[in-house]
């Protein structure tokens, strides 16, 4: 990678600084859960995937909710993701379409004050780097990426650390690889065996393989196929 390009992308790498209470992170887990099948549903960019769970993240690192308003932040979260990133796939999120999708939990004057409230903590500026974007030019490992960003366990480790440890994870020589990204694959390992060994089929949870990007549909957001809160 483009040593500049590198540079640009660790200088709008966030990292969080706040700490997550204990007891909003079993909560934040099952949202990026949902943020995840909303957008597998809609097939929507690994990379919008990445940057509404960030957000989302965000937003609970600096602001204490009520429970039941947690899948609004995850909703505008993934708005705001689709704006900024899917606009050349034609793919398009309005407030209407938030409503269906949360199945009419939130109204449209709720999900535009969250808008508004999300916007200003990022100060209008969604350009975040996500995992994704290390990847320049190469065929993105989407399993390992989206098992890091679903794991409350990696919550605190900015992305480039997470890309290093991921594109390194199965390489059979780590001797020139940092302590730190050591560490990382060591975690990611130790999760998916413990995944593994819970699994009463013994089936892998991280398939050993890179995975291209799709195509994906350019077309309006199916806000008919809502997951249920």
């Amino acid at each position: 990678m483009d040593l500049d390009r590198y540079n640009y992308l660790q200088r709008r790498d966030i990292k969080l600084a706040e700490i997550i209470p204990d007891q909003m992170l079993e909560l934040m887990e099952m949202l990026i859960h949902w943020i995840f099948q909303v957008g597998e549903q809609n097939n929507l960019e690994i990379k919008t995937i990445e940057l509404a769970a960030i957000l989302s993240k965000l937003y609970l690192s600096k602001q204490l909710i009520d429970s039941d308003r947690v899948y609004l932040i995850g909703i505008v979260s993934l708005m705001i993701a689709v704006k900024f990133n899917e606009c050349q796939n034609k793919i398009q999120m309005n407030i209407q379409d938030c409503v269906n999708q949360c199945q009419s939990k939130y109204s449209s004057k709720e999900i535009t004050d969250m808008e508004m409230s999300l916007l200003s903590l990022i100060e209008y500026d969604a350009n975040i780097t996500t995992i994704t974007d290390y990847y320049d030019g190469e065929a993105v490992q989407i399993d390992l990426v989206l098992f890091v960003t679903l794991d409350s366990e990696f919550l605190y480790f900015q992305k480039y650390e997470l890309y290093e440890a991921i594109r390194n994870f199965y390489s059979k020589d780590t001797s020139n690889l940092s302590e730190n990204t050591k560490n990382i694959i060591k975690r990611i390992s130790a999760k998916i065996n413990q995944l593994t060994a819970n699994d009463e089929n013994n089936t892998p949870k991280i398939k050993r393989k890179t995975i291209k990007k799709k195509k994906f549909r350019r077309s309006r957001f199916y806000s008919q196929q809502s997951i249920t809160l």
